[in-house]
């Protein structure tokens, strides 16, 4: 008996973008993640130049909506940063839209992500009152 596996899928391609700098195109590597439309901008330095993904979100009721996205979580990275460390890929999360913006590094993401699990716990031990 054979196991015939599916072939390994090919690494994502970085696409290659055009910003416009100062009146200069320049062409820059985007990660597989960014869907900036750099094209669009305009940036006044290369250091401006940021790379975003798609954000995530948690959708929930809303007196003002149906439905309101909170903790807006996406991958950012200003690639051309004066400091090493700003050029690392972080997390940025937004609490509900139109809020001021958090940058998290990968142990602070955890920690984030770690008090949401409590807070579901929380969350449904209070939805068994409701229901009871």
């Amino acid at each position: 008996m054979s196991i015939s596996l599916p072939p390994e899928p090919c690494p994502p391609v970085p696409r290659r973008s055009t910003v416009r700098v100062r009146d200069q195109q320049v062409v820059i590597e985007c990660p597989p993640w960014c869907v900036t439309a750099h094209e669009d901008a305009s940036d006044a330095l290369l250091d401006d130049v940021v790379h975003e993904s798609a954000p995530t979100a948690l959708s929930v009721p809303s007196s003002s909506s149906d439905q309101e996205r909170v903790l807006i979580v996406r991958l950012v990275q200003w690639p051309f940063a004066d400091q090493e460390s700003d050029r690392r890929v972080s997390l940025s999360l937004e609490i509900a839209e139109d809020s001021d913006v958090v940058q998290l590094d990968a142990s602070l993401a955890s920690s984030v992500a770690k008090g949401m699990e409590e807070h579901a716990a929380r969350l449904r031990k209070l939805a068994e009152v409701v229901t009871s």
